[in-house]
């Protein structure tokens, strides 16, 4: 009888989200022939939304969004990693972490995962077509109106919008105007609110129509396989676009464009890599966690089978920036400025269905004051 070691673990489905897993699992199980491990995938949306309760039962690997950290420590779903890591370890990725990746992972004191993917929104250019039509790209949100009418009618500018993606960018644009500060007593500042979607509104008449359908995903597959979309100036990065031979066409990342608040750039994204609370091999699992996020992994191994690390040290490393048309290099800036969602118990929840309201008054053109008041009415009957 076989005495190996097998870990699940649950992944999301694209390939910047498993092929890296499969490949850091391949490599550790051969320092560690006792140990096997195995990936499930579920969609980005399950991964922004599902509640990590639904995944406990099943799986010892867990890759999480931070704002659940919150609701992960009410519940006591993932093991604290404080206790099972050494200082000297988590300090060295602390100081390799990029902007504050690390420490969202962190809620009162307890660390519940280590960063392995970082993103945030940034700006995505068909670099080619746009040296065609000798157009700059916008550094500022009020370029944006100007860009919009140099592009020709057989072309567009997109921003992925449907609801997850729209409460991404309407949080961003918030914070971009007031600072992060602009949720106060877990309501949202319905001045900064209603004048953001009044922007977005404006937006809207400028962008392609299948704008407040898509997904990041969606907008890039069409940029990468068509001429027709120029740019998308909020979107999550995914550097697999900008390296040869993934996709027709490549696509090249950028900071995107500010607002009033010049030190604020977008919202924060990323995976964490963390340990179901119920696994019954925990020293293991938290042994391959750690293996996974360590610099020379993330900049090799990781990287190299289409992952987006989550070190800096990967971010930094010449090779991987040689290979992806500068992704790292051309949107550190904006990684290094990001706002960080709240992640008290009760937020994911809100995230999810204030999202669905927002798309709702959006398409529906519902006078954005009433749906501030709104969205703040539903988060005071959630928290």
């Amino acid at each position: 009888m076989s005495n190996k070691i097998i870990l699940k673990g649950i992944a999301w489905d694209h390939p910047r989200g498993y092929q890296p897993l499969r490949a850091t699992s391949k490599a550790f199980s051969e320092q560690n022939q006792e140990i096997s491990i195995q990936w499930d995938v579920r969609s980005l949306k399950e991964f922004g939304d599902t509640p990590v309760e639904d995944l406990m039962e099943t799986y010892d690997l867990i890759t999480v969004d931070h704002p659940y950290m919150g609701q992960a420590h009410a519940n006591k779903l993932l093991l604290s990693l404080k206790e099972r890591i050494s200082e000297s370890i988590l300090q060295i990725l602390q100081r390799q972490s990029i902007g504050p990746s690390f420490n969202s992972y962190q809620y009162m004191g307890h660390l519940y995962a280590l960063p392995i993917d970082a993103a945030a929104l940034v700006a995505a250019s068909r670099d080619d077509l746009i040296k065609e039509l000798k157009i700059g790209l916008p550094m500022a949100r009020a370029d944006l109106f100007r860009l919009y009418k140099k592009v020709p009618d057989s072309q567009s500018i997109a921003w992925p919008l449907c609801p997850t993606d729209l409460w991404c960018t309407f949080l961003t644009l918030c914070a971009q105007d007031m600072g992060r500060d602009f949720i106060q007593d877990q309501t949202i500042n319905e001045k900064a609110g209603s004048s953001v979607l009044n922007e977005i509104k404006q937006h809207l008449e400028h962008l392609h129509p299948d704008s407040l359908n898509w997904n990041p995903i969606q907008i890039l597959d069409v940029m990468a396989s068509g001429d027709e979309i120029l740019y998308s100036p909020f979107l999550f990065g995914y550097v697999n676009y900008s390296q040869i031979g993934f996709a027709r066409k490549t696509v090249s990342f950028h900071n995107s464009p500010t607002g009033a608040k010049n030190d604020v750039s977008t919202i924060l994204g990323g995976v964490g890599l963390a340990v179901s609370n119920k696994c019954e091999h925990p020293d293991e699992a938290v042994s391959y966690v750690v293996y996974t996020a360590m610099s020379d992994v993330q900049k090799g191994i990781y990287t190299k089978n289409g992952g987006q690390p989550g070190n800096l040290i990967a971010w930094q490393d010449e090779d991987n920036n040689n290979r992806s048309l500068d992704f790292f290099k051309n949107t550190l800036k904006t990684m290094e400025n990001v706002y960080v969602r709240p992640q008290h118990p009760g937020w994911n929840r809100f995230q999810e269905q204030g999202a669905d309201l927002l798309h709702s008054g959006l398409v529906g053109d519902i006078e954005s004051s009433r749906v501030m008041k709104d969205l703040n009415q539903l988060y005071r009957s959630i928290a």
